[in-house]
């Protein structure tokens, strides 16, 4: 379908009432639901995630992220501490 097709389309629905509108996007929608694959609409869980990065996800390694962010963090909240009276 072209621009143009389109274009014209969403110049005849401009014409329809307000109510007309709202029913013909319900089954625009409606539609497109029925062909998306049902599996889409699962939400994942964390253990079907795991494996899917390849290692070392953002070039360090988890344990290594963790330490540093954990150090990052004490320092942190230590120089805030030392700032309130």
């Amino acid at each position: 379908m072209t621009v143009q097709s389109v274009e014209r389309m969403l110049e005849q629905a401009a014409r329809l009432t307000s109510a007309e509108r709202l029913l013909l996007a319900a089954r625009l929608i409606e539609g497109v639901r029925k062909e998306i694959p049902k599996s889409a609409g699962v939400p994942l869980k964390w253990r079907d995630l795991r494996g899917m990065l390849p290692y070392p996800a953002c070039g360090e390694d988890a344990q290594a992220f963790i330490s540093r962010t954990r150090r990052e963090d004490t320092e942190h909240r230590e120089r805030r501490l030392k700032r309130t009276p």
